[in-house]
């Protein structure tokens, strides 16, 4: 018999003295593993028995249930550890649903968690705590618990699962009662008034309220959310509902912004309601935030009204929401900077030393950001909050504050030019978003990286970057922010090539709020970039323009942020007006000053492409020397691809080769596929439309890659008769698209001494036309060690 010493059998069955007791414990490790292999074999007995007999206790049911399981998922391809599922759930129930009393017994410790202990059973139970050890010795003498805890999360949720809802709430609540009276963490009494789901008194959330900015803290950020859902339904006064719930909007954002919004219009209605003009500035702030990030630019003006229509602007608190906030707006909608209150951060925040500091703030702790940003530069000044507002001190409002101004440091230094530092200080931004376990910051982290990353030409990385960022987050949770991880996966694939790739993201849906903020004109950018790629440079043209006269009406200078003046140009030479392109180069040289290099660089590449070939080479060596200076590979490959044509025109083939091969190792660097042969049209947009006509993308790109891809083209290329220096001359200049006419005058020869050149190169070169003569000259002067006259 298996019977406990209460049984009213067992005293009749000790009175026969021929009769004795045997006490049967569980397995121990070695007798699991026997037990496993005679169940199974000898290596996967090995192999699992340790983990078997912690999870198990040695008892033989939840052992073989556990086998079961296991081989379950190594049928089905998950292998490693012992795998603990339904099997072993089901075995652990049976085991307790003989025994009502030990079943009570452990419904109860699972409700308490880590906080069980046999006098805590016996108050829940309302029984004494003499019976409540005893059950508890049973339960670990079976192997189901060890030393009063159980031994495997699953085993917790096996016992209660066996409660009904309303046993499990009832306890949950008494639980709570008992761990408030006994000073237990907050956490864990707000797990358990969760458990419960009755409203709370006051009592409870206060309790809440703790709970859910400690677990903000630690990056729990979904069980914050439940506490905070919970207080929200409590009877409680104005100030502190809305407290509770700018807490549940903001937790919900750094979460899943779409999960944000309903509750967003729920908090505005109940304002508009009563008085909105009262609530606190600070509340006023991130409130313009939130409409802004979705776009409501009609609620934005609203609450704008609220902000500067009075309140206290004074104190530390509404200073620094103030100076938080107008980063974001001047992102998310820079028009209504002209009257917002406050004053922007000095110039001086926005230097590299400045930078260095916040990053150094962000590796530190959390904890310490409220002195490393700023926002309390004396520490006396947190006299001037009020006690309410004191949760604005905690470690996860720290990162607020210092995640504004380090994504508004990072724009300012994109714009100065210093890639550099600005990818090391979104790092340790991603870090510390990392840490609170925020989704939305972390996304838009990444983001900016990749921005980064695209500009530097570092394209394979900002694809992985800004691809990770934008699947963090629904869609719908972007709001006007989904242009920046878009813009960056477009401009980037158009820059490699992979336009059918750039144009999978084009066809994602954008909200048309974004194109009155910042990241609304990258992604004019980046749209237009890929329009030029695909031949259509009027729809490049128009997108350029409009970013000009947005940038043109916002009362913000943001720089580098879009050098529209030099996309437009570039679209100008493809629709074969110079004048216009050399105009708008020339406009932005005189702004240089205040530009990156990598601006200036660009702009003198353009004017050399616009002005007179004698003229070209010095702008293009000016061009590329400040693309070197500044670090950017992909601007430096498309420049020099420019000289070596301009070498290759004037019969200095050794020096056009050379320079190409940079090129080439310049765009293996950006992730350029060396097998791509129609990389030369990627970096320089606008060579074959000089010409009277121009091959289909798609088109060239096949042809070219079967040239490519042929296994004696250089071969060929090294049996084709020799050029003399005068064919040479010709046959670059008809290539890059000039007419006889025009090679002629250039050369001072003849139109005649011109057609007799080309009809000697045709006839050499095998070649039929010009755009065929073109990349056939490109075949010769890449293939390395060819020498072609």
């Amino acid at each position: 018999m298996t019977s406990g010493q209460t049984h009213h059998l067992c005293t009749r069955i000790h009175s026969f003295h021929h009769l004795y007791k045997i006490d049967i414990g569980t397995l121990p490790e070695c007798g699991v593993g026997r037990l496993l292999e005679r169940l199974g074999d000898a290596g996967l007995a090995d192999r699992i028995r340790a983990s078997c007999h912690a999870i198990s206790g040695g008892n033989p049911r939840l052992v073989k249930a556990l086998l079961r399981d296991h081989l379950k998922a190594a049928r089905s391809g998950a292998g490693g550890d012992v795998t603990v599922g339904a099997e072993f759930q089901e075995a652990y129930q049976r085991c307790l649903l003989g025994h009502q009393a030990l079943l009570q017994v452990a419904q109860a410790l699972a409700v308490l968690g880590p906080y069980g202990s046999p006098w805590r059973v016996a108050s829940l139970l309302e029984y004494g705590e003499e019976r409540a050890s005893r059950a508890m010795d049973l339960l670990n003498s079976a192997g189901l618990l060890e030393d009063g805890r159980f031994r495997h999360p699953a085993a917790r949720s096996a016992a209660l699962e066996t409660l009904a809802a309303e046993d499990r709430a009832r306890l949950s609540a008494r639980a709570a009662e008992l761990l408030y009276a006994d000073g237990a963490d907050p956490i864990a009494v707000a797990e358990l008034l969760v458990a419960a789901d009755k409203t709370p008194d006051q009592k409870g959330v206060a309790v809440l309220w703790q709970a859910a900015q400690k677990n903000l803290d630690e990056g729990c950020t979904e069980e914050a959310i439940a506490s905070l859902r919970l207080a929200d339904r409590a009877d409680l006064s104005r100030r502190e509902h809305m407290d509770i719930h700018m807490a549940l909007v903001g937790a919900l954002w750094s979460s899943n912004p779409a999960t944000a919004e309903p509750e967003l219009d729920r908090l505005l209605a109940a304002i508009r309601a009563e008085s909105p003009a009262d609530i606190p500035e600070q509340y006023q702030c991130f409130l313009l935030f939130m409409v802004l990030w979705f776009g409501r630019y009609g609620d934005a003006e609203e609450i704008f009204k609220w902000s500067s229509g009075g309140g206290d602007t004074d104190t530390a608190s509404s200073m620094a929401a103030l100076r938080v906030t107008r980063q974001w707006v001047t992102f998310l909608k820079p028009m209504l900077i002209h009257d917002f209150p406050g004053q922007d951060a000095p110039d001086g925040e926005v230097d590299g030393l400045w930078a260095a500091n916040l990053e150094h703030g962000l590796q530190l702790s959390v904890d310490e950001l409220g002195m490393e940003i700023g926002h309390l530069q004396d520490p006396r000044q947190i006299a001037d909050f009020s006690p309410d507002a004191m949760h604005l001190l905690s470690p996860s409002n720290h990162f607020w504050f210092a995640y504004a101004y380090a994504c508004r440091i990072v724009w300012a230094l994109a714009a100065k030019g210093e890639s550099e530092a600005a990818d090391r200080l979104c790092g340790a931004l991603f870090t510390a978003a990392d840490k609170l376990n925020m989704k939305t910051p972390c996304a838009v982290a990444l983001s900016m990286r990749a921005y980064i990353r695209c500009r530097h030409g570092d394209f394979t990385t900002a694809i992985d970057l800004a691809g990770t960022a934008l699947r963090s987050i629904p869609p719908r949770g972007w709001g006007v922010a989904i242009g920046l991880p878009l813009s960056v996966l477009v401009a980037a694939h158009t820059a490699m090539g992979r336009l059918e790739e750039a144009q999978r993201y084009l066809h994602y849906w954008v909200p048309k709020e974004m194109f009155d903020s910042v990241v609304g004109l990258e992604y004019l950018r980046a749209r237009g970039q890929y329009c030029l790629a695909s031949n259509r440079p009027y729809a490049a043209l128009n997108d350029f323009m409009v970013s000009g006269m947005l940038i043109d009406q916002w009362p913000v200078d943001f720089g580098d942020l879009a050098p529209w003046r030099i996309d437009a140009a570039e679209a100008y030479l493809r629709v074969q007006e110079p004048a216009e392109a050399k105009r708008l180069a020339l406009e932005e040289l005189k702004l240089s000053p205040d530009r990156p290099l990598s601006t200036r660089g660009r702009a003198l590449r353009i004017l050399a492409m616009a002005e007179d070939p004698d003229k070209r080479r010095l702008l293009l060596y000016q061009s590329a020397k400040c693309l070197r200076e500044q670090g950017d590979r992909y601007e430096l490959a498309r420049t020099l691809t420019e000289l070596s044509q301009d070498y290759l025109s004037t019969g200095e083939t050794q020096q056009a080769r050379t320079t190409w091969h940079e090129v080439q190792r310049l765009m293996d660097e950006c992730g350029m596929s060396a097998q791509h042969e129609s990389r030369r049209e990627l970096v320089v947009d606008g060579v074959e439309s000089r010409g009277s006509s121009q091959l289909s993308q798609d088109a060239g790109e096949s042809e070219h890659a079967e040239d490519d891809e042929a296994p004696d083209t250089a071969v060929e290329s090294a049996e084709q008769p020799v050029l003399s220096e005068a064919e040479w001359r010709v046959a670059t200049l008809a290539a890059s698209g000039m007419t006889n006419r025009q090679i002629a005058k250039s050369l001072y020869i003849t139109v005649s001494t011109v057609e007799q050149h080309l009809t000697r190169v045709y006839r050499k070169l095998s070649v039929g036309n010009r755009q065929e003569l073109s990349r056939r000259l490109w075949l010769l002067i890449g293939a390395t060690g060819a020498s072609s006259c």
